[in-house]
């Protein structure tokens, strides 16, 4: 389950290079995506449609192998978090009946491997009656954090870390991504996460990666299964 401190910090960025190494090592990547907003309306031979374009890109980094309505049913044209779009077009948006179903968690195969991306950060709403965080809870999958590695993402790193810890949720990693290259002023935020969490989440047992477009491959890989 890849979730965020905040919507734009690299979740898809994370997403697609994850699925990508899982299926060069053989594995059968089930993406999902159930809602995304900001969508384009495009036009094709069979009619008018919805192009949700991140989750589009996990779709082809998981081989492409399943349709794009299965890895994200739930697409909507505002730019907003899902239940306030879904609002813009007159309808609403339940957890338990709209979001689980689009999950489509029906049983695979053994070496099935599942990645679901949810829509802004942990605590952004999801559906009228829940937050991303709920999708954590309901499927028991463990977490990847994917926070933006800059000035000030201490504050919401920590409090998202120990908001999942509370919860009982397990965290497998804690991402921070880097957009550019740091500067001789950039804080070193790896350092002071491996100083902060044995005070704020004892229990916390996960690893701290900090990647960049370079390091991204080679640093996500300590992730995959054995």
């Amino acid at each position: 389950m890849i979730l965020a401190t905040d919507t734009g910090v690299g979740k898809t960025f994370v997403g697609t290079r994850l699925a990508r190494l899982l299926t060069r090592r053989g594995l059968v990547v089930r993406a999902r995506k159930p809602a995304e907003s900001g969508c384009e309306e495009v036009t094709t031979e069979q009619g008018v449609s919805r192009l949700a374009a991140d989750a589009d890109q996990l779709r082809q980094a998981a081989g492409g192998h399943e349709p794009p309505q299965v890895v994200c049913p739930l697409r909507f044209l505002a730019a907003l978090a899902p239940p306030e779009a879904a609002q813009r077009e007159g309808r609403s948006l339940s957890f338990t009946g709209d979001l689980l179903p689009a999950l489509d968690l029906r049983p695979g195969a053994a070496d099935d491997y599942w990645l679901i991306e949810g829509a802004g950060g942990l605590y952004s709403p999801l559906a009228d009656d829940a937050l991303n965080v709920e999708l954590a809870l309901a499927t028991g999958l463990p977490v990847i954090l994917v926070c933006e590695d800059r000035l000030g993402t201490l504050s919401t790193t920590l409090a998202a870390i120990e908001a999942l810890d509370r919860r009982g949720i397990r965290t497998d990693a804690v991402v921070l991504n880097r957009h550019a290259p740091p500067d001789a002023d950039a804080p070193d935020n790896l350092a002071a996460l491996h100083h902060w969490l044995p005070k704020i989440a004892p229990g916390f047992s996960g690893r701290l990666l900090a990647i960049d477009m370079d390091s991204a491959d080679t640093q996500l890989e300590t992730l995959l299964p054995r």
